[in-house]
């Protein structure tokens, strides 16, 4: 089954039709580039794929289990954040585990018998459970992230709010990298990098 596909995708706007019979199918793997003018549909494709909008009519199938991230061309995010603990946000769920890691450790602290032997096994999958979502690695994988998309550790302490527009969208291309979905939808992800920045992500890609 291929990781994502579409067919027969109609979306209107009013009387304009955007999209007409659009059908497409991606595999596992695939890099596509999307080309067209401004208005002719690109960024209202993704948003249909992501779920964002709805369209008029068509079947979108991603593969059951499949994750789709998108970049928006205005990025969410909270500004009372720091950069860095923005970026760390792409790893909430492993958060979450870590979490309830820590409260098995302190109810083992007086469990005995069955209790004891019940925390032990969930333990042991709450381990193997962070251990797939990256364990102890994701600092180096933020900060390699941040750095290869331009950003420098004195900037890492800066709010969100203290960013500008250009780096509101650096991170939030650095986060959604991070989280690593199985469908990667970029909405001009270029418009505010460098050189270097393009290349980078160009390498990252592939």
């Amino acid at each position: 089954m291929s990781l994502l596909a579409v067919t027969n995708l109609v979306h209107n706007y009013g009387d304009h039709t955007i999209l007409r019979g659009v059908s497409l199918s991606i595999e596992a793997g695939d890099r596509i580039g999307i080309v067209g003018r401004n208005g002719a549909g690109k960024s209202t494709l993704l948003r249909c794929i992501t779920g964002e909008i709805r369209p008029d009519s068509g079947i979108i199938a991603l593969q059951r289990g499949s994750k789709a991230g998108y970049l928006q061309q205005d990025p969410r995010l909270d500004p009372d954040e720091t950069l860095r603990e923005s970026a760390e946000g792409a790893f909430k769920a492993l958060h979450d585990v870590h979490k309830a890691l820590d409260h098995v450790y302190e109810e083992m602290g007086t469990a005995e018998g069955a209790d004891l032997d019940r925390l032990m096994k969930k333990q042991v999958s709450l381990e193997q459970q962070m251990e797939s979502l990256g364990g102890y690695t994701i600092g180096h994988k933020i900060d390699a992230t941040l750095h290869g998309l331009g950003f420098t550790d004195s900037q890492f302490g800066i709010k969100v709010r203290g960013l500008s527009g250009g780096q509101r969208g650096r991170l939030a291309l650095a986060r959604l990298l991070l989280e690593g979905p199985d469908l990667l939808l970029l909405d001009e992800p270029t418009n505010h990098l460098d050189i270097e920045g393009r290349m980078w992500l160009e390498g990252f890609l592939r």
